[in-house]
């Protein structure tokens, strides 16, 4: 490079030099010496020129055009795509892949194409997404250009929102039944229990007819409550809306009580109320699910129940009605800490990994939560909070 550079600049010296020798010469009259300088400067020229298409370097060849083995890869990676893809350039609507060609019946320019989709597809910006319909059902299109032989096209993706609306009703519908189903199995449990003890009473020779009646009333009264709850979910397909009113807290905890001693007998419930608001304001019936449900994970979690303790303990704080539950089973791994009230999250085999979501999601309906207070070897604490507001304290 450096050599070349001293060549054009020794070219460019002679030929100045030449023609000042010329314009000399013709001035003091010496003409065959002027001609002879001309000479030399116009042999410069040409010689310079004449190197330097010697040394250009050629154009590059064309890109050579895709082979055919190359263009079948391109299109098979095309047709892999579940979503139909089209083409919309000089006028026309082109099936790219094989979803497309199923979609629309046609192996390459679609003949009759919705007025909707054309429409869409030619006003939509590239980066940009509409809804179309095609044959009665609806389609998100993604829309971007492209240019093919000089023209550019519109591309287009369709996915089909009808079955992903089909596969969240589908989820939502079992995740409904799993619900109802974990209500009602787990309300009945202790409501067979209770009914089967108030039978056995009528059978002694002196029957407690005081006691037949609570267990009775306790029955009837947690069925009735078990019906209304199915009946809004079956109406609402939803946790329906809380119905809030007074209860006296003493009548409630009693009958938490009544049920956990049905459903475990052996296993007795440590209350503690002393600080204890007179009265609740809540939906009772969703109330008692929800507090159900966290006692009965901390019975179940446990691996030997017998030589579990269980603790509630109700109190009042400023400005909050906290249900804290104690026991004194295994801990539950920080990781899972706020993962256990994922719907169906469940580490118990015969588990359904329902009760501590529906637990939270009715006690945020009322404006409260739930959480896993801490969690360590031998002392596990749930702590449920409810807005004091309308409460008597």
């Amino acid at each position: 490079m450096a050599s070349d550079r001293v060549t054009a600049a020794a070219r460019v010296l002679v030929v100045a030099a030449a023609g000042a020798a010329a314009a000399s010469s013709i001035g003091r009259g010496l003409y065959a010496t002027a001609s002879v300088a001309m000479l030399v400067a116009v042999w410069t020229g040409v010689t310079a020129v004449i190197a330097a298409q010697a040394s250009a370097p050629p154009p590059p060849p064309p890109p050579p055009a895709p082979d055919a083995a190359e263009r079948q890869r391109l299109v098979a990676y095309l047709d892999l795509s579940p979503a139909p893809l089209v083409a919309y350039r000089a006028g026309a609507l082109h099936a790219v892949n094989r979803a497309a060609r199923r979609l629309f019946a046609s192996d390459d320019m679609i003949a009759a194409p919705p007025p909707s989709l054309v429409e869409a597809i030619t006003r939509t910006p590239p980066g940009r997404t509409a809804t179309v319909m095609i044959d009665d059902a609806p389609y998100a299109l993604a829309v971007g250009a492209l240019t093919l032989a000089g023209d550019v096209a519109q591309v287009g993706a369709l996915i089909d929102i009808g079955a992903e609306l089909k596969a969240a009703e589908a989820a939502a519908l079992r995740e409904l039944v799993q619900i109802l189903s974990h209500e009602i199995v787990n309300a009945l449990t202790p409501i067979a229990s209770l009914a089967e003890t108030a039978a056995e009473m009528l059978d002694d020779v002196q029957p407690d007819h005081a006691a037949v009646r609570e267990a009775v009333t306790t029955v009837a009264r947690r069925a009735a409550g078990l019906q209304r709850f199915g009946d809004a979910y079956r109406s609402l397909a939803r946790l329906p809306a809380p119905e809030r009113r007074r209860l006296a807290t003493a009548d409630f905890i009693a009958d938490v009580t009544r049920l956990f001693a049905a459903r475990w007998p052996t296993l007795p419930l440590h209350v503690e109320a002393a600080h204890a608001p007179v009265q609740l304001l809540a939906d009772i019936d969703q109330l008692s699910a929800a507090l159900w449900a966290i006692l009965q994970n901390a019975v179940e979690a446990a691996d030997d129940a017998a030589a579990l303790r269980v603790t509630l303990n109700v109190e009042t704080l400023a400005d909050t009605i906290t249900f804290t539950v104690d026991n004194t089973g295994p801990p539950i791994p920080s990781a899972q800490a706020e993962a256990i009230f994922h719907p169906f999250m469940t580490t118990k085999p015969a588990g359904s990994g329902v009760g501590l979501a529906l637990a939270r999601q009715i006690l945020r309906g009322h404006g409260g939560d739930v959480v896993l207070a801490s969690s360590t070897p031998g002392h596990t604490r749930f702590v449920a909070t409810l807005p004091r507001v309308g409460s008597e304290g």
